[in-house]
């Protein structure tokens, strides 16, 4: 019983991410760079690719296409997000954090969005054949 005790505080702290109250706005079109996938034996080697992500954002909810369905999600104060959907057959879930330069000002003194960069992974699951396969791949997008 003691050693559950030392460790539960640690697990708790690892899990305090908490959706942004005054999140950064990363919603944008983005220029995407694939490496390369992890595939289950027996899968295709590639799952969908866009060549760009196109994110919308109210607040700390976003969303983008890929592979033709909506994701939907959160953006955290940690600047990590997940967005998630898909149907039965194949569901995606896009994780990754926002790398964000400061702001500038402008002549008039307004602050333009510096850039952003997305890192992350795109997971697919597809249930439609006889076995399920799963896709792990990497990204890095940089806002257009």
């Amino acid at each position: 019983m003691r050693r559950l005790l030392v460790v539960l505080p640690l697990l708790v702290a690892c899990g305090d991410q908490q959706p942004c109250v005054n999140c950064p706005m990363i919603a944008g079109p983005y220029l995407v760079s694939w490496q390369q996938g992890f595939p289950q034996d027996g899968c295709p080697a590639e799952g969908p690719r866009p060549v760009n992500f196109n994110l919308t954002q109210s607040g700390n909810q976003l969303s983008v296409l890929i592979g033709g369905e909506e994701l939907r999600g959160t953006l955290y104060d940690t600047y990590d997000f997940s967005v998630a959907g898909g149907r039965s057959e194949t569901t995606y879930s896009l994780r990754g954090r926002a790398v964000t330069s400061g702001a500038t000002a402008t002549p008039d003194g307004g602050a333009i969005q510096g850039n952003v960069r997305l890192v992350g992974s795109l997971s697919s699951n597809s249930n439609a054949g006889a076995m399920s396969c799963d896709l792990t791949e990497r990204y890095t997008a940089d806002r257009l």
